[in-house]
């Protein structure tokens, strides 16, 4: 049983190390898997009332939320603590994934919200930024590395 343990520890280390700039491997209490960072979305949707965006990937499905904040950043940067709400107080959108489901399981993955763009108003904000961060999560691969990258 350690022999197997320990080969396939050995295996997996080895595959992670080439596919690195291509995937995040994550781990929770009940699940192992790889998010494809270039893997564009196949469909996606989202509801501006509640802010819930998903996209779904040839592998699973990922879920998350906007959240409109007086809080500026650089796009792709995360933020740990950011104060959100149910009404959309500012200008600057941020999105963060909430617990994904792949290879048809709840992984329970949440990354820290990451910043995505600055608006005029805190209304356009508001009317934009979950279109804007399932669009991002969908086909940026440089925003969608970001967001991966950003688990905690």
């Amino acid at each position: 049983m350690k022999k197997v343990l320990l080969t396939s520890i050995a295996v997996m280390a080895v595959g992670i190390t080439g596919a690195s700039a291509l995937n995040t491997c994550m781990k929770t209490g009940t699940f192992i898997g790889i998010l494809k960072k270039n893997v564009n979305g196949s469909s996606s949707e989202h509801v501006d009332a509640t802010k819930i965006w998903k996209v779904v990937y040839n592998y699973g499905t990922i879920t998350g939320l906007a959240a409109c904040n007086d809080i500026s950043g650089t796009v792709g940067t995360p933020q740990t603590n950011l104060f959100t709400n149910a009404a959309d107080v500012g200008r600057y959108c941020w999105c963060k994934m909430e617990p994904v489901s792949a290879y048809n399981k709840t992984t329970g993955i949440t990354s820290y919200w990451v910043f995505l763009n600055g608006y005029t108003d805190a209304s356009t904000c508001a009317s934009t930024c979950t279109g804007a961060c399932k669009n991002a999560m969908s086909s940026d691969a440089t925003f969608r590395s970001s967001v991966f990258e950003a688990v905690w």
